[in-house]
């Protein structure tokens, strides 16, 4: 297989001005994918900036059982973006900063009880998120972690129960 000369083509005198304008096109190449890549990461950042999740406070539910409220806290998770957000993860931290074994998911049954398995919620515009204790312990002084797909960094929730109301309300 025999490879084409191409600068038999050109009188020998032409050889600094070709390889001059492949130096220019080589540089032009260059800047024309840097500002390619600038404008892929501004393109981004922009898609990425409404990317935006908030809560509400956390707080007992109203359940069909009054002895079961305890064990359970809610939240109210909006999605501020038009695309849709997954929870991934939901942690929960004692005063002692230990992990507490829970579950978590979208839906509860009249008792408190967890409905379907803490894996993947999606959230479009809003969800309720319910959490409650393994152990069936009231939850007192705890630190939630939420991991979505908006952030690398949890939402921290903080949840604690002044024994004064809990006194005041067992009248």
């Amino acid at each position: 297989m025999s490879s084409f000369n191409w600068m038999a083509m050109f009188p020998k005198d032409w050889a600094p001005l070709i390889a001059v304008f492949s130096m220019l096109a080589a540089i032009l190449s260059g800047i024309c994918a840097w500002l390619s890549y600038r404008l892929a990461e501004s393109i981004r950042s922009e898609l990425k900036s409404d990317e935006i999740i908030i809560t509400g406070v956390l707080h007992n539910p109203s359940l069909g059982h009054p002895d079961h409220e305890n064990c359970v806290i809610q939240t109210t998770v909006f999605n501020k973006s038009k695309r849709k957000a997954f929870i991934s993860k939901v942690q929960v931290y004692n005063s002692k900063n230990e992990l507490v074994e829970v579950r978590w998911s979208d839906s509860i049954d009249q008792l408190g009880n967890i409905n379907g398995k803490s894996e993947l919620i999606g959230i479009v515009d809003s969800i309720s998120l319910y959490i409650r204790q393994n152990s069936g312990e009231a939850f007192r002084d705890v630190r939630v972690e939420i991991t979505h797909s908006f952030n690398t960094t949890p939402l921290t929730l903080s949840y604690r129960i002044d024994p004064g109301w809990q006194a005041y309300f067992a009248k």
